[in-house]
């Protein structure tokens, strides 16, 4: 995959919660931005996907936040695990300054 990213991205180890209208998913996320959040599953949710997630943050309790699925990796790789990439949408202040803390 090409990298096409806006912002920048770092390897970090949160817990996540990702929910739509049919699913709840519990996971961790090992790549976060402010843009977005990759989350790792075996079972990824639609290209398109509406979400809601919960991220804990270390030091700052939970987080709640809008995304949209816009990739997904079926299987597993030696480069990358199962998942789903999540762009985050309606980021407000407090959720961008929080965001700023873990990234730094």
């Amino acid at each position: 995959m090409s990298e096409h990213r806006k912002t920048h991205r770092v390897n970090k180890t949160v817990k996540s919660e990702v929910r739509t209208e049919e699913s709840v998913t519990l996971s961790s996320s090992v790549d976060v931005s402010r843009g977005g959040i990759f989350i790792s599953t075996p079972e990824p949710l639609s290209n398109g996907s509406t979400v809601n997630l919960t991220i804990m943050l270390p030091g700052n309790g939970e987080v709640e936040v809008q995304g949209v699925v816009r990739w997904i990796r079926d299987d597993e790789t030696p480069s990358g695990k199962a998942g789903m990439g999540i762009e985050f949408v309606n980021v407000n202040g407090d959720l961008s300054r929080k965001l700023d803390g873990l990234l730094d």
